[in-house]
């Protein structure tokens, strides 16, 4: 990606909406992986076709369109299952993501990529949104009205938590409250900009020469 990115990622329940619809509000274009990934099993994509064949009527709405809360709890329940599911959509959400993050008109654009398991040359930084695994469980389960164990299943399904704070480079910890949150990411959005714009001088002198 030739514009400068930061890819958004912490645990479910960590409070990524929260802080991306700040820097949202600072003018900077977010491309939300998770919206992506229900755009390419939009009923008649050939995505959706394959995990009707695969899983089953089961996963599918009257309407035909995708059942999640169907889908969630096969995958959560079997490593194998989710692989599969990761195998054939990862690469399509890659794609339609490098397509909005090069048509973004920000100075620079954050990804937001719950599934982050290791750092990748397409982005600059590695922002995580960080809170303890309880404070998750506690808001998972009320946010979904589902119960504990299945809330523990699903955090432990995604990366470990010191491995996604391994590969930060930086950290914004959501325990706090909003007014104390604000000038965390005006703090971060200001030492982007910076950054954004170094790069630009970099290739206009680049392509100059």
């Amino acid at each position: 990606m030739s514009k400068w990115t930061v890819v958004l990622t912490g645990g479910i329940g960590s409070g990524k909406s929260v802080v991306a619809a700040m820097f949202e509000s600072l003018g900077v274009q977010i491309v939300e992986q998770d919206v992506i990934s229900r755009e390419v099993v939009m009923p008649g994509t050939n995505a959706l076709s394959r995990i009707a064949e695969h899983f089953g009527s089961g996963v599918l709405n009257s309407d035909r369109s995708l059942n999640r809360e169907n889908l969630r709890k096969k995958i959560f329940e079997d490593s194998e299952e989710r692989r599969w599911l990761e195998l054939l959509l990862h690469p399509l959400i890659g794609v339609r993501t490098m397509e909005l993050v090069e048509q973004a008109k920000s100075p620079y654009v954050i990804v937001v990529n719950p599934l982050l398991r290791a750092r990748s040359g397409s982005y600059d930084c590695v922002l995580v949104v960080d809170v303890p695994t309880e404070v998750q469980v506690q808001r998972i389960v009320e946010r979904d009205g589902i119960s504990t164990e299945l809330a523990e299943s699903m955090i432990a399904s995604q990366i470990d938590r010191d491995a996604r704070l391994a590969i930060a480079d930086e950290v914004i910890e959501n325990t706090a409250s909003m007014d104390e949150l604000n000038p965390i990411v005006e703090r971060l959005h200001q030492k982007f900009l910076n950054q954004a714009s170094r790069q630009a001088e970099q290739l206009t002198r680049f392509e100059s020469q």
